[in-house]
Parts: structure tokens; sequence; C-alpha cells
């Protein structure tokens, strides 16, 4: 069902219950293959899917202390050949890094960004390079880079201080010093040398964290302290691992497999099989941690997360859309879930009380062919941002009103965004 949308005055960014996973910004890096995520660190102020947003929207670009510009309420964008930070209230580029960051910048292809536990540093991953990049966000400065291993595309924040940054060439996680800018261990977390991976934590489990692989047909249990993985646990005889989410309530993690049709979930503490969903796809819990949505092909079905049983409570389908990634907010005590299309130039507004469409939001194109190639979205105070690669622009849309405010122009492919305040992150 589809209605007109009235205005509506209270809008709540709502996070995703402390369930922590993969990137807090967003990136269309076409890795994916649905990215969830994301979108971790297993606090409630990563900038994904972590936090509650204070509405307001209010951009900060006065001295956060003397002479820092500061950067709380803006949002850092990244193309293969231009970084720079935007106002998304007023639609425009208030500095441009790209110099800083290499005067001959082309070709880059960049990961995750994530933002350290106190906002005071971001991060950014560059897979051409094998290095992770990090700015200075209250001096606006880029600060230099670090070499982690081959082929990386995801990074975290599990423990405070530190960035766990994946290297898929590798099938390890690297950790890195926010202060130092140094790697201080490295962690097998795949079987084998190899295989695009995701981090999960939460308050609950910790210490414990669990990781995926693509090549492995496996969940991997990591121990956040010790810096290792020690256990795995069997999710079917083929195919691999990829989205991943923890369910407070049934105390149930879920595992997407790659190269299945069907997705397995496990008791947290013991590791034993719980049951299996006929369905299979990319992950994200409702604050309230009630509800798990999975999109699967051009459905996007919401699950019962409180029971052990797994009901699919409800689906709304998006022909031909290609969904991918969804984030949750509320207004006058209606939950709602913004999804962004990866074969549509718009974003999907569904009415999950309901599980109805409500409306359709221009947001432009990604910048690749094909069904189901990865597209994120962020939520981040009263708006919401994903990237248009196509277009070269990052389209800004008034949430409570549900339109297109901006079309920030930035340089053509465009595909990685991470806003600097609280937010509903992304998912990878």
């Amino acid at each position: 069902m589809e209605r007109t949308v009235r205005r509506r005055t209270v809008l709540t960014v709502l996070a995703s219950s402390g369930s922590v996973l993969v990137a807090g910004c967003s990136d269309d890096d076409g890795t994916e293959t649905p990215e969830t995520g994301d979108s971790g660190d297993g606090t409630d102020d990563g900038g994904n899917k972590a936090a509650r947003a204070d509405g307001d929207g209010d951009t900060d670009e006065g001295a956060e202390n003397g002479d820092e510009p500061g950067s709380e309420g803006l949002l850092y964008a990244f193309a293969p050949d231009r970084a720079v930070a935007i106002a998304p209230e007023a639609g425009e580029v208030v500095e441009d890094l790209t110099d800083s960051i290499d005067p001959d910048l082309a070709g880059a292809d960049w990961g995750d960004a994530r933002l350290t536990h106190d906002r005071s540093r971001l991060f950014i991953v560059e897979a051409d390079r094998n290095q992770l990049g990090a700015i200075d966000l209250k001096h606006r400065e880029f600060l230099g880079w670090v070499d982690i291993g081959a082929g990386p595309t995801h990074a975290y924040n599990p423990v405070e201080g530190e960035i766990w940054a994946h290297a898929d060439g590798e099938g390890r996680l690297y950790v890195v010093d926010t202060e130092t800018l140094e790697v201080t261990d490295v962690i097998q977390s795949g079987l084998e040398e190899g295989g695009h991976g995701k981090l999960l934590t939460h308050e609950a489990l910790q210490p414990i964290g669990f990781a995926t692989n693509t090549d492995d047909s496996y969940g991997h249990v990591i121990d956040l302290e010790s810096r290792e993985r020690i256990d795995s646990i069997s999710t079917g005889e083929t195919g691999g691992t990829h989205y991943l989410m923890y369910a407070p309530e049934s105390e149930v993690i879920y595992f997407e497999r790659s190269g299945g049709d069907d997705m397995p979930y496990f008791d947290a503490d013991t590791y034993e099989e719980v049951g299996r969903l006929d369905i299979n796809g990319g992950l994200s819990l409702s604050p309230d941690t009630e509800m798990l949505g999975v999109w699967d092909d051009d459905t996007v079905y919401f699950v019962d997360a409180t029971d052990r049983d797994s009901e699919i409570l409800g689906s709304v389908t998006l022909e031909g859309r290609g969904p991918d990634d969804l984030d949750y907010f509320e207004e006058d005590d209606t939950l709602y879930a913004i999804v962004t299309n990866t074969t549509a130039d718009e974003a999907t507004v569904i009415n999950v009380d309901e599980y109805a469409v409500e409306s359709h939001i221009e947001v432009g194109e990604i910048d690749q062919d094909g069904h189901h190639l990865h597209r994120s979205g962020e939520l981040g105070g009263d708006y919401y941002i994903t990237p248009s690669g196509a277009d070269g622009t990052i389209p800004v849309v008034d949430v409570e009103n549900r339109e297109l405010l901006h079309e920030v122009q930035v340089s053509d492919g465009v595909d990685t965004v991470c806003y600097v305040g609280d937010s509903s992150g992304a998912w990878y």
C-alpha cells in the first residue's frame, strides 16, 4: 500500500540494539552479494546503528575548541579522485582533503570509513594501497597512512583506542592503535589465508566477538582480549558466511550463508544450532531488538527476534529494485525502515508496523550495472544520505518530509560516506 506522505513532527533516528556489525559509515564497494553494514564496536557510540541521533540536524562548522574547526554534524565523502567534508543542511562542501591525502589521487578503492569512539578521528580503508588512512576530525586534517594486509574492505572499533581492519586477501584482522597509528596485532580470523570477512560485537557478548568469511562455511569465534580465533561454528557443508547478527532477546546469532539458500542461527553461549530460516540475506535488527530485517532477492522480511522459533511476521516486496541496506527511524510511535535499492534511483520508506511501502524518494543511481550490487545508506541528524556514484553526487534527503533536499557534487564514482555524529551507520 502506498499513500500520500504527510508532514510529521516527531523524528527519531534509531539504533540497532547495540549489535555492532561492519562499518559505521557507508561504502558502495561492489564486493557484497546483497554493503550490514553497518556496520562495529560493541558499545553504543560507534556511529553505526548503535546510537540515537539528537534529531536536530545541526551542523557545527564553528570552533569546537579554540581554533579547531571541528567536524560534528559534517558528512565526509570519498570518491576515487576526491575526498571532502560536506555540511548536509547547507548542501555544501566545506573542506577538501584531496591534496593532503594525495595531490595525485586517482583510482582510489575506498572501503569502510570508521569513527573512533570519541569521534575525534576517522579511519578510511583504501584497498588499492592496502592501507588505512587516518583523519583528525577536530582540525579536518589528514594524518597519514597505516600499512595493513592485502585486499582490505571492512574496519571496526570493537575495543576503545583501536581500529580492526579485515584484509580479505589474507583472511586476517589487523589491529591498529588509533593514537600511534601502528599495527599492534594480526589475527587469523579465517581458516585460510583469504576470504571476505566481517566482525560482530555486542556488549552482552564481551569479550567475545564473531566473524564471518565468504570462503569458510563457518562462523568464527574471536577472543577480543587474547586476540585469537578460539572456535569455529559449522553453518553447512558448502558455501561461506557473510552477514551476521546477534539478537539479545533470544540470545542467538544468525549467519547469512554466501552460496546457501537458508540461514542458520545458534545459541550465543553454547554455539549449538537452534534452527534455520528458509530465507537468507543481509541482516539488520530493529532498535527495540524485537524484529530482524532480512533482505533476500527483491523482498524484505521481518522476523520475530524475541523468540527462538524466529517466525516471519511480514514482508514487503520491492520488485526489480534490488533492496540493500536497511535503517530504522521512528515517527509518532510508528517504526519505519528506509531501504537503499541497487537497481532503482530511489530509496524506499517502509512502514514496518503495517509491512507496507509508504513512499519512494529519488536518490540517484550507483555507478555499477547488475542486480544486488551493494549500496549503503546512513541516517544522521534529520538526514538520510546514500552515495550516487553514477551522478558523482551525495544526495541529502530530508527524512521528515520524505524529499530530496540537496545533491552535492563530489566526483564520479563517489561511493563512501561517513556522518560525524549520532547516526544509524551502515551495514555491509
